[in-house]
């Protein structure tokens, strides 16, 4: 894809107006340099924010602490309506960042901005979101044939020879195999994290030792497939763990 084909649409919610304009200053700097055009719009308010959110942001700047409801807890309500939008915090409060992780954050910046680390930061940010894809799989049911958008699916499961699709709208039953599926879905940086499930990454919740949680539910994280499943959740998360 041309990075000059499409807009870059950003919104930025910051309760201090010359840190709002900074980061608009670096953004337009940046698409200048590298030929990208930004739609861009500011709230000071993280309520205001989701009061007049739409579904066509590609990234969200989220300033941490803010009068009202603070960023971290704005990410968190965001994140039950838009599962793919691209959070990124930038506080001055490093220590808290690591919580992005419960919100798929997928990075954060620390005030005060500096065009260099904001400009290598951003290059990794844009191309993921230029560059974003999804996969449709079409999956035989007992009912019929139905079309599953990869950016749906939570998680898959085997059991036995049954594939259990679980997905936003609810779990399909297919038969088939799990390998092939995670070819396919690879693709789109689905992994698993032991023989039985193959997760969607942008739906963890939280990795433990031996647990994950995915779309609200508790999967087995197998002792061979920790690390591996570790550091591809990590990766997809910008480093966050």
């Amino acid at each position: 894809m041309n990075m000059r084909e499409k807009t870059i649409n950003v919104a930025v919610v910051e309760d201090e107006c010359k840190e709002a304009e900074k980061l608009l200053e670096m953004l337009d700097r940046y698409g200048k340099e590298h030929g990208i055009k930004f739609g861009k719009r500011i709230f000071s308010r993280a309520d205001e924010f989701l009061a007049n959110y739409t579904v066509d942001y590609d990234i969200v700047f989220f300033d941490i602490q803010m009068p009202g409801q603070d960023g971290m807890s704005a990410a968190k309500e965001l994140r039950k309506s838009d599962k793919n939008v691209i959070i990124i915090f930038v506080t001055n409060m490093s220590q808290y960042a690591i919580n992005g992780y419960e919100v798929n954050a997928t990075d954060f910046m620390v005030k005060p901005l500096v065009y260099e680390h904001f400009a290598t930061k951003l290059e990794r940010i844009t191309s993921y979101a230029l560059n974003r894809t999804d996969v449709v799989l079409a999956v035989r049911t007992a009912e019929g044939m139905v079309s599953l958008s990869s950016s749906d699916i939570m998680y898959v499961e085997i059991m036995k020879h049954e594939l259990i699709y679980h997905t936003t709208a609810g779990d399909y039953f297919s038969y088939g195999s799990l390998s092939k599926v995670e070819e396919i879905l690879k693709t789109v940086r689905f992994v698993r994290c032991n023989s039985c499930y193959l997760v969607n990454p942008r739906y963890v919740e939280s990795v433990g030792t031996h647990t994950t949680k995915v779309g609200g539910t508790e999967l087995a994280v197998s002792y061979g497939k920790r690390k591996e499943y570790r550091r591809a959740i990590a990766a997809y998360l910008g480093g966050l763990i």
